[in-house]
């Protein structure tokens, strides 16, 4: 092997072992992006759920539905937020179902970007909750 191949074999690997260290280096990166999303869902599923234990728990104990067996989105969302506050990165809205069936839990995981990565919706009424009286 003389001089000139020994220099385009070195090259050649230098070359091939750069692209590769570029693909592994990429294939990390979507690894991470991959696994903040799935905590971010985790994250918003634990929320969602505690919510409901705590309506099951704790709402009876709160004037949180007016005479007609309705929440009160202001009086829940009170203090929805302060027995469960929202994690950082995750926010929470209640909002009235416009067909009068509840109203829905709207959960959001952000990216530091400030756009919305992950959301839930569940909608939650007095009734399923046993709060409603006869």
């Amino acid at each position: 092997m003389n001089l000139i191949e020994v220099l385009i074999s070195s090259l050649l690997l230098a070359a091939s072992s750069a692209a590769a260290l570029g693909v592994w280096s990429q294939a990390a990166n979507e690894v991470a992006a991959s696994t903040r999303l799935e905590q971010q869902a985790d994250q918003l599923e634990r929320l969602r759920l505690a919510s409901h234990r705590w309506l099951i728990a704790e709402a009876g104990a709160h004037t949180l539905i007016n005479g007609s067996c309705r929440f009160d989105v202001s009086s829940l969302s009170a203090a929805m937020d302060q027995a469960l506050p929202a994690p950082e990165g995750t926010t929470r809205h209640l909002s009235a179902d416009p067909h009068g069936l509840g109203l829905w839990q709207e959960l959001e995981a952000r990216a530091p970007q400030g756009r919305a990565v992950r959301q839930r919706r569940q909608l939650i009424t007095p009734a399923a909750y046993g709060l409603c009286q006869p």
